[in-house]
């Protein structure tokens, strides 16, 4: 039988949210009575089961745990092969000469981790280097790390996304960009 939560981990947390619950109530409780979480101890261990429970629950795979999972592997598919991971470079000022000068083409996305929309192409950015393999190379620059990698080439605003051939700058796109352009842009640029 296989549930959809690890049953030892929801047991330790109920048996250590009540005993929370329960020491709340003796050392910090409700001194009046008033108050309704925990004002008895049976009120308080119940506050500290539920409360756990719901911590526990949010902390569990939603598959299940991993010995069901290794009891029931998924069955193998073509998706699951080792050319459809996504090998997007990070690019910092030691790398960066090296890959910008490559004869195939690179796509370089300026990007910073609070920049909502480069959140939203970072995953597109990992469709990209799938469907191009090795016939291109797919790189990001984290611009609050290396500002003078993105100095060059002017970067203004982020996501922009540079595709370079040989060291030249090919194409240059800014905002967010689908995969279906990015794919045709670095094809155009010899990919």
């Amino acid at each position: 039988m296989v549930l959809p939560f690890d049953l030892k981990r929801v047991v330790i947390g109920v048996v250590i949210g009540g005993a929370l619950g329960f020491g709340y109530h003796k050392l910090i409780g409700c001194r009046t009575g008033a108050c309704p979480l925990t004002a008895t101890p049976l009120r308080a261990i119940t506050y500290g089961v539920v409360v756990s429970l719901l911590f526990t629950l949010a902390g569990c795979k939603k598959s299940g745990s991993a010995t069901a999972q290794a009891a029931n592997p998924e069955p193998s598919t073509k998706e699951s092969t080792m050319s459809n991971i996504s090998s997007v470079i990070h690019l910092t000022s030691g790398a960066f000469e090296k890959v910008k000068a490559q004869d195939k083409p690179v796509i370089i996305d300026f990007w910073a981790p609070w920049c909502g929309p480069c959140r939203t192409q970072g995953p597109i950015l990992d469709q990209v280097s799938i469907q191009m393999g090795d016939r291109a190379i797919v790189a990001k620059v984290n611009v609050d790390e290396e500002p003078a990698l993105a100095a060059p080439f002017e970067v203004q605003a982020i996501p922009t996304l540079i595709i370079l051939k040989g060291g030249k700058v090919v194409q240059r796109f800014t905002g967010v960009q689908q995969a279906e352009v990015l794919v045709k842009a670095l094809e155009a640029a010899g990919a």
